[in-house]
């Protein structure tokens, strides 16, 4: 009778464990989401004092759903960010790597939202000019994003193969139709992927250029090719992201004092730009401004100027002959023709600078005192001696 009387014991004791596991799981997760979702509120008010409190109780809660737990990694990375942004990096950084230990363990190392979670510790690294920490991160980034050019390319080969048998047999319509729409599909997958990978890689490729000034910037370049490559894979025609990954690589190029790889790709660049959103617009104004220094590097004047002439008529068509933009077009002109002697050209263009500047700031702001001074020097140069001798002492006296 014992044994017997025994069983049913047993039976509800599996029973209650099995039912109060989940209850027990699911409230941890409640309480879970509860201190996050406090947390994220308190620093968004910038009480930073109870989000600590609130993402650290969720540190807690998530550590009771396991080790490697992506929550727990949530909430490392959520308490890491707010010491980052109040300057506490090293109580930040520890938790920033276990993060992506956690992540790297649950998912693999070459899962995209590892990958994202380790390019930003990469940047996180490079900010704090540990380049020893940053470098092998850096590399495993760039071993990824061969890795996505290399599979959109055996993905093209593979449909051309297909594409190409069933072109040789007239009677497998059906699944040639079908290939085009797995083609379709597959294409849409995979350049939203691709392009939200090469914004990661310029992410990254630009953390390089700020932090490493004067150094090898080995990486930056590898990181930028990459972002284009895999943009020209994906985007045709006169595409703007195009023209800001040929005129990233053109800028690193050009920083190197390698012009005759610069000149194309800052040419690409502008011309994309050109064709697409005006020549009046600051950023192809940035793609032409670039360009054209290249060009002056090359030893061709006279395709800056005309560049510059260009950036001219556009601004004045689009902004009229008053506009501070005009203005600053102007000077950067003034001081080519300068560089090549042509002063009293470059005197006219200066005093129609500083009209519009006068105009736009008034006659005594400080922003002035440099504009009257080039002026001034150039004044000396076509034998205006006493009217620069004016403008030099407003210069003096607007510098106090």
């Amino acid at each position: 009778m014992l044994l017997r009387s025994s069983l049913p014991l047993l039976a509800l004791a599996v029973l209650l464990t099995t039912c109060l596991a989940p209850h027990k799981v699911w409230a941890g997760a409640q309480e879970w989401d509860k201190h996050t979702r406090s947390g994220a509120d308190a620093f968004r008010e910038m009480r930073y004092g109870e989000a600590e409190k609130q993402f650290q109780a969720a540190i807690n809660e998530a550590k009771s759903f396991g080790e490697h737990d992506l929550r727990l990694a949530t909430s490392l990375t959520n308490l890491g960010v707010l010491y980052s942004s109040r300057g506490q990096f090293d109580k930040a950084e520890p938790l920033f790597e276990r993060a992506v230990a956690i992540k790297q363990k649950s998912l693999g190392a070459f899962d995209v939202d590892v990958v994202d979670s380790a390019a930003r510790l990469c940047q996180f690294y490079l900010k704090r000019k540990k380049y020893e920490k940053a470098d092998p991160i850096c590399q495993k980034i760039i071993q990824y994003g061969d890795m996505q050019i290399r599979d959109l390319n055996n993905m093209d080969g593979s449909f051309k193969h297909l594409e190409s048998y069933y072109s040789h047999h007239k009677d497998m319509d059906k699944a040639k139709a079908l290939l085009a729409q797995m083609k379709q599909l597959t294409h849409s997958k995979s350049t939203n992927n691709s392009l939200e990978l090469a914004v990661l890689l310029d992410q990254v490729a630009d953390s390089y250029m700020e932090r490493r000034q004067g150094t090898n910037k080995t990486e930056s370049e590898r990181l930028y090719k990459q972002s284009l490559g895999l943009r020209e894979h994906v985007l045709s025609g006169n595409h703007l992201a195009l023209a800001q990954s040929y005129a990233s690589l053109g800028k690193l190029y050009a920083e190197a004092g390698r012009h005759a790889l610069a000149e194309p790709l800052l040419q690409k660049a502008y011309t994309i730009s050109k064709e697409t959103v005006g020549t009046a617009k600051p950023q192809t104004y940035g793609y032409l401004d670039a360009l054209a220094q290249s060009t002056l590097a090359l030893g061709k004047p006279a395709k800056a100027e005309e560049l510059y002439r260009q950036a001219q008529a556009a601004c004045e068509a689009a902004y009229g002959k008053d506009s501070g933009q005009l203005a600053d077009i102007n000077l950067t002109l003034a001081t080519l023709l300068e560089n090549r002697g042509q002063y009293r050209e470059a005197a006219t263009l200066v005093g129609d600078a500083l009209k519009i500047k006068e105009k736009i700031n008034g006659t005594h702001h400080a922003s002035l005192a440099s504009v009257l001074e080039k002026y001034a020097y150039l004044l000396n140069k076509t034998d205006r001696g006493k009217e620069a001798m004016k403008l030099q002492s407003r210069a003096k006296d607007i510098k106090g």
